[in-house]
């Protein structure tokens, strides 16, 4: 028998095992990039939604600039309870009392109860709100603060929205 020159003898243990840990490097950051990913498209939800709830809001406004005139929407905060007015389609209201129920509405969206989930996640003990600045000159800013888990720690987000209402 012949003996088989050095280079054709197969492949070792060292080179096998090598192999293995390079692809199970590449495997952990594959899954490492796909978490990444997800907790990106969930930031992503949320600003969408925070954002949804700004429009709603503005749009409510714009709707009622009688109410904007007589600082019905001043310093609203969602984390106060408010009455629900009941103001609706058999119901006539007055501007202040439309305000109040267009705020009673978009608190709903922030606050847990028994048959609905808040739309944005609370933290620390607190749930998400909304809050509307009367900054002048009928200019406002809806600010909405939410709540995520960045690197293992609840982190607060806070998206703000400037515009200008119309007078009456």
């Amino acid at each position: 028998m012949t003996p088989t020159p050095a280079s054709l003898r197969g492949i070792g243990l060292i080179e096998i095992l090598i192999a293995v840990i390079l692809i199970s490097i590449g495997f952990l950051a594959a899954a490492r990039m796909q978490v990444q990913g997800m907790r990106f498209s969930q930031s992503a939800y949320f600003q969408s939604q925070a954002y949804f709830l700004t429009s709603d809001m503005i749009d409510r406004m714009r709707a009622n600039p009688l109410g904007v005139d007589q600082g019905a929407y001043d310093g609203v905060d969602t984390t106060d309870a408010v009455a629900d007015p009941n103001c609706g389609s058999t119901v006539i209201c007055t501007a202040a009392q439309q305000a109040q129920q267009d705020i009673f509405d978009w608190r709903q969206h922030f606050q847990p109860t028994v048959d609905v989930n808040p739309l944005l996640p609370g933290g620390d003990g607190s749930t998400a709100n909304g809050q509307i600045f009367d900054r002048g000159n009928n200019r406002f800013e809806v600010t909405i603060t939410w709540f995520e888990i960045i690197d293992g720690e609840s982190t607060a987000q806070v998206q703000s929205t400037f515009f200008v209402a119309e007078t009456v």
